[in-house]
């Protein structure tokens, strides 16, 4: 066969048929598109990390009328733990801010209630615009400085410049009616930042 004659016979054979290499390509798009939906669903709900140690006993609904304001409390560390508040506290006021001071180390701390009734404590700092306090208004948690709004219960961001940085959870421990964290953690923490 000389070369005009494979040149021909490329056109005119029939063409192959893509069938399978669609289908296969297809069911590849499908399975991708329920992943990415699966990972943005499960964004969409509260985060597992941010289930605290105690819990009140009740559900809380706060006002959308009223600013409720963080209450502030002092602090004591004993046996290489800081001991932010007290649960007991926390029932009353639902929102307490505190300082933890160490050599040159200041950290502004705050603990909530979250609407299902378990405790959230956290770094009472929104690190980009440098805010300190916040206020609690209906489910949302809301920065004093850039008025940058979460959800009090997954601290997702809903508005604001600084969705990214909600008050950073800290993992904590109740002994007793105490809420401890360890020195250690506050020692090394750092903003985001």
């Amino acid at each position: 066969m000389n070369e005009r004659e494979i040149k021909k016979q490329k056109f005119t054979q029939p063409s192959k048929n893509h069938t399978l290499l669609f289908s296969i390509v297809g069911i590849l798009t499908v399975i991708i598109m329920i992943g990415t939906y699966m990972v943005v669903a499960k964004s969409n709900t509260p985060d597992s990390t941010l289930k605290g140690a105690a819990n009140i006993g009740e559900k809380v609904a706060y006002s959308s009328a009223v600013k409720l304001q963080q209450t502030n409390v002092e602090n004591s560390s004993k046996d290489g733990k800081v001991i932010i508040t007290t649960l007991s506290t926390l029932k009353d006021k639902k929102f307490i801010r505190t300082e933890y001071q160490s050599n040159e180390t200041r950290i502004p701390l705050t603990a909530f209630v979250q609407p299902d009734g378990n405790v959230m404590a956290a770094v009472s700092y929104c690190e980009p615009c440098r805010g300190e306090t916040f206020h609690i208004t209906g489910s949302q948690i809301i920065c004093n400085v850039c008025g940058t709004v979460w959800d009090l219960q997954t601290l997702k961001g809903l508005s604001g410049g600084c969705q990214a940085y909600p008050p950073e959870a800290l993992t904590y421990s109740l002994n007793g009616d105490n809420l401890e964290i360890p020195q250690t953690t506050l020692d090394t923490w750092k903003p985001r930042v």
